[in-house]
């Protein structure tokens, strides 16, 4: 018999939903339980230690085999921080595992269950061996440890929509199918985990730019008209304000669409209870560059519960809603066009997005 995750999902299952999303990073990442056995390691962690699927998963003490003897007690020791309540651990040490022998560093990040149980920690590696031969101990791991958060984030953000995944193959395996009702909360939560796969890999492993020229109006425009219908049935109504001349602009357009859609739908996150949406933009042309700039803005008839602070989380829940890497990812977009984005709450029921770009 099939042995059953907790909550009725058996193990290839469960190896199947979370190992999809997890393989889409192009880091190694290995999730781990409080008793230190592996429950997921993704395609580039198994690539880059030498594992074989569900190796890991089923002895985790090839590990602890794997470290260096003289490296033991100082994972330990990390290990044991987490352990005693410390959020986050970063150190390095080395692996031997059959002819592989490097260096690795690793950042761990610990969360407890939202029932207080089931404390999980996320792992990201990397191979620093060449920093460990050039004697370089200063390199910095913001890079990593950024990583770090937006797996610790994600595997929260999803684990509901996994159990609604999984309840539902349960209830279909045990009736003839025509007696689940709830196909539409199974659906969306594999449209949402579809998404979060999509996200991550535009986020760790963006595409080639494809530039064109356009009217930033025009593009604007078209947005708005995919996207009304929508904000209308939430009661939210959105304005578009054009200041001075729309030139021709170069520019990734795809990218800015995605951009815009994630400002937009996350701002329409904001107004629970309805509101106004407002565009402004316009393009400005500075020592022979253009410069487009957009504000966007949400006006609520009660107080926005967000804080300016929290808006570049990655899987932040806002007002019951799902943001996946929302804004973080049309930051780190706008970032590989010499742009940037920021939120302001001119007053408690107003949020302000302002975006500058560079045109190509």
């Amino acid at each position: 018999m099939e042995h059953m995750q907790p909550g009725g999902v058996p193990d290839f299952m469960h190896a199947n939903l979370g190992g999809s999303v997890f393989d889409s990073f192009p880091c190694a990442v290995v999730v781990w339980n409080r008793e230190r056995r592996a429950t997921v390691v993704n395609r580039a962690a198994r690539e880059m230690f030498g594992f074989e699927p569900g190796e890991l998963e089923a002895k985790s003490s090839l590990w602890m085999d794997g470290i260096h003897a003289e490296d033991g007690d100082l994972f330990r020791a990390a290990w044991n921080k987490l352990m005693a309540g410390e959020k986050r651990i970063s150190c390095d040490y080395r692996f031997i595992r059959g002819e592989k022998k490097f260096w690795i560093r690793d950042v761990s990040v610990c969360r407890d269950g939202d029932d207080g149980a089931g404390r999980t920690i996320t792992s990201v590696y990397a191979d620093v061996s060449d920093l460990h031969r050039e004697r370089r101990r200063d390199w910095d791991d913001r890079r990593f440890e950024e990583i770090g958060d937006i797996i610790d984030s994600m595997v929260h953000g999803i684990k509901n929509d996994l159990q609604i995944i999984s309840s539902g193959f349960d209830l279909m395996c045990l009736t003839t199918g025509s007696e689940v009702t709830d196909y539409q909360s199974l659906l969306e939560s594999i449209q949402r985990i579809s998404r979060t796969i999509l996200e991550l890999r535009e986020f760790f492993s963006p595409r080639e730019p494809k530039f064109s020229r356009a009217s930033p109006k025009a593009i604007l425009e078209e947005l708005v008209r995919d996207t009304q219908t929508k904000l209308r049935r939430q009661n939210i109504e959105l304005r578009v304000r054009c200041q001075g001349a729309m030139p021709l602009v170069r520019l990734d357009w795809n990218e800015f669409r995605t951009v815009l859609g994630q400002v937009i739908e996350f701002a329409g996150f904001l107004l629970p209870s309805g509101g106004q949406l407002e565009l402004k933009i316009g393009v400005q042309e500075h020592q022979g560059k253009h410069q487009i700039g957009l504000q966007i803005s949400c006006a609520s008839a009660t107080s926005l519960t967000i804080k300016e602070n929290d808006v570049f989380r990655p899987f932040l829940k806002v007002n019951g809603r799902q943001a996946g890497l929302g804004i973080a990812l049309a930051k780190q977009i706008l970032g590989r066009h010499n742009g940037d984005i920021s939120f302001q709450k001119p007053n408690p029921r107003r949020g302000l997005f302002t975006i500058s770009l560079e045109a190509n």
